[in-house]
């Protein structure tokens, strides 16, 4: 049985499009953020010495009640994955 009074928070259990593949070639995911926040991200762990992948969310993950706000955060949002520079596998 589900707490009703429990929080939900949006980023649990959205998956990521291609998340697992990166993170099997060792990519770490790090934030979901609007697009207008990815190239402030990438220049930040750049500097950290990171290299960075950006992708979609699938539409698919968002559960039953998510129908139009999960259509705008695919479009609106993006994941940010990171590993250390050099690193390939």
């Amino acid at each position: 049985m589900t707490n009703a009074s429990a929080p939900v928070y949006c980023s649990e259990g959205i998956a990521i499009l291609g998340g697992s593949e990166l993170e099997g070639e060792g990519w770490v995911r790090r934030t979901v953020t609007d697009q207008t926040r990815i190239d402030e991200l990438i220049e930040v762990y750049s500097s950290l010495g990171f290299e960075t992948r950006v992708t979609g969310l699938d539409p698919a993950s968002f559960g039953d009640a998510c129908t139009t706000c999960a259509t705008s955060a695919c479009r609106s949002y993006l994941a940010i994955f990171t590993r250390p520079a050099g690193v390939s596998r």
